[in-house]
C-alpha cells in the first residue's frame, strides 16, 4: 500500500500534542525533583507571621507580646521551660508569665489586668494592659504631653476618720499623712507648678469632696498619701502604689469581673499618664526606703475615679506591723517619704518633657 503523506492539518495537530507532553513531562519531573528530602508541612515550625497579631479570648482582647515588642526594637525571647516571655530594654528587663496577673516591668513587681496567655505557642497580653499600661512605662514619648502647672497633694483620712491604727493602737494612719504631706509640699515649692492641699490640718473631707477640690483648682496631677494595715496581720508588711483601674478590667484585688469594670470613669481619660505617675512614685518609695515590693496596683477608689487628670495613691508602710510602724512614727523616716514622692514627681516631669520633645520631632 501506497504510503499516505499528512496533510499539513495532521501535522500541526500531531505537532501540538508532542509539546503538550512534553511540558507536562516536565512538570512532573520538576515537582518531584524539587520536593525530594522535603519536610512534610505538618513538621514545619510555625513562622512568627503565622500568629495572629490580636485575638478575642473569653472576651478579652489581647495582643502578641513579642511581636509587639519587637516592633518597636526590643529583643523579645520566649522561654518554652519556665513559659515566660523576656524582653531586655536600656531601662531593665520585663518578663511575662503564663496564666499570670503578676509582671515585672522595669524591676517593678507589677500587676496586670488579665493573666498573660498562651495561644498557639505563643504569649498574649491583654490589649488594655499593653496600652494602658506597660508601653506609657516602657514609652513615655508614644504619650500625648500635657502640662504640669497644678499638683494637690491629698493627706488621706482626718478629724473622725483616723484611718488605719498600729496594733497597739497608739498610732493613728491621718497623723502621718498628714505629716508627709506638708513636708511633701515644703519639698515641691519654688518648683515650676503651683502646690494645692486637700487639707492642711486634721478635719474630715468626704472622698469625693477631695476630687471635686482637685478639678476645682483645675490639678494636673492628684497624690493621695496612706499607709496601710490589717488585722492580725503583723507579718505583712512593704509598699504598695495604686492607679486607676482601666475600663473592661478587674482591680488587683478582683478574682471576677462585675458591672463596675464597664463604666467609664473620669480619671481613666488619663490611664497612660496614671501609669507613668505610679511606675515613678513606686520606684523611688522602693528605693528610698528599702521596703518590700509589694506591687503597682490598680484600684477604682474614689479619689482616683473621680479626679479629672492623672492619681496615684500611695501606701508608704504597714502600721499593723509593729517594725514598719516604728518607723514610721520616726520624723526622719516621714522625710524619707516625702523625699521619694517629690523625687518621683520629678522623675514624672523628666517623662513629660520626654513626650513633649518627641512630638516637636
Amino acid at each position: 500500500m501506497p504510503l499516505r503523506c499528512q496533510t499539513p492539518v495532521e501535522v500541526s495537530r500531531n505537532g501540538l500534542r508532542a509539546v503538550i507532553a512534553s511540558i507536562i513531562l516536565f512538570a512532573f519531573l520538576g515537582f518531584t525533583v524539587c520536593n525530594l528530602g522535603a519536610e512534610p508541612a505538618r513538621g514545619r515550625p510555625r513562622p512568627e507571621a503565622a500568629f495572629p497579631a490580636k485575638v478575642t479570648l473569653a472576651g478579652v482582647n489581647y495582643t502578641d507580646a513579642k511581636a509587639a515588642f519587637s516592633r518597636l526594637g526590643y529583643k523579645a525571647v520566649w522561654d518554652a521551660k519556665t513559659q515566660q516571655l523576656n524582653v531586655g530594654t536600656a531601662a531593665g528587663p520585663l518578663v511575662f508569665r503564663v496564666d499570670s496577673r503578676e509582671a515585672d516591668v522595669l524591676g517593678l513587681r507589677t500587676f496586670l489586668g488579665e493573666p498573660a496567655v498562651l495561644y498557639r505557642t505563643a504569649l498574649y497580653l491583654a490589649t488594655v494592659d499593653l496600652e494602658r499600661l506597660v508601653l506609657p512605662i516602657l514609652r513615655p514619648d508614644r504619650n500625648t504631653p500635657r502640662p504640669l502647672r497644678v499638683i494637690m497633694i491629698d493627706a488621706g483620712h482626718g478629724g473622725n476618720d483616723s484611718g488605719t491604727l498600729s496594733a497597739d493602737e497608739k498610732l493613728q494612719e491621718k497623723t502621718f499623712t498628714l505629716d508627709v504631706a506638708r513636708r511633701f509640699q515644703r519639698l515641691l515649692a519654688g518648683g515650676d507648678w503651683r502646690v494645692v492641699m486637700t487639707r492642711t490640718d486634721d478635719r474630715y473631707i468626704a472622698l469625693p469632696e477631695r476630687a471635686e477640690m482637685a478639678n476645682a483648682a483645675k490639678a494636673d496631677l492628684f497624690i493621695s498619701i496612706h499607709f496601710n494595715a490589717v488585722p492580725n496581720g503583723s507579718a505583712v508588711r512593704g509598699t504598695e502604689t495604686y492607679v486607676l483601674t482601666p475600663r473592661f478590667q478587674r482591680s488587683t484585688s478582683s478574682a471576677k469581673t462585675s458591672a463596675e469594670d464597664k463604666v467609664n470613669q473620669p480619671g481613666n481619660r488619663h490611664d497612660a499618664w496614671s501609669a507613668v505617675l505610679g511606675y515613678h512614685m513606686h520606684r523611688q518609695l522602693l528605693a528610698k526606703l528599702k521596703t518590700e515590693d509589694r506591687g503597682l496596683k490598680r484600684a477604682r477608689f474614689a479619689v482616683l475615679r473621680l479626679v479629672d487628670c492623672p492619681g496615684v495613691l500611695v501606701e508608704a508602710g504597714y502600721l499593723s506591723n509593729p517594725g514598719e510602724a516604728k518607723r514610721i512614727a520616726d520624723a526622719d523616716y516621714r522625710g524619707d517619704i516625702a523625699e521619694a514622692l517629690a523625687s518621683a514627681v520629678n522623675g514624672y516631669a523628666a517623662s513629660l518633657a520626654t513626650a513633649t520633645r518627641a512630638t516637636s520631632k
